[in-house]
């Protein structure tokens, strides 16, 4: 947890000082750059998503994964390769995409991210609960 910590902050550090860099300058060299960072980011948070202990903090916190150890540790492993694979894709777009295009694959992806595992959360927490009987 302490690492996550160091990690968000150290970025959110690096990307003030870009921005900061740029309106200086007033010019922003390469907005492809920002996308490039936030996509190494949600490689990095994808890796270690499956390591993550349920908390009311960080991580994909839904009502279901708060609830149920279970649905937090299969749904951890499954954003957790989610976000490590849309990390790369947002990485390579961002190296290789024009500008447009580029912002086009990040805001789809981070959508997918952040959407899936919600879902996913719900349909096992669903099942966990009918598996119980304890279905309303």
């Amino acid at each position: 947890m302490h690492t996550l910590k160091f990690l968000a902050t150290t970025f959110m550090s690096l990307l003030a000082i870009y921005i900061l860099y740029s309106s200086k300058n007033e010019t922003l060299y390469n907005p492809n750059y920002i996308v490039l960072f936030v996509g190494v980011l949600y490689i990095v948070f994808g890796n270690y998503f499956k390591t993550i202990k349920a908390n009311y903090f960080f991580g994909i916190r839904t009502p279901w994964t708060l609830e149920s150890e279970t649905v937090w540790k299969k749904t951890h492993e499954l954003g957790g390769k989610l976000w490590f694979v849309g990390g790369i894709i947002v990485v390579l777009a961002s190296l290789i995409l024009e500008q447009q295009y580029n912002f086009t694959v990040f805001v789809v992806i981070t959508i997918i991210i952040a959407l899936v595992p919600i879902v996913y959360s719900y349909i096992l927490f669903r099942k966990e609960k009918k598996w119980f009987g304890i279905d309303n």
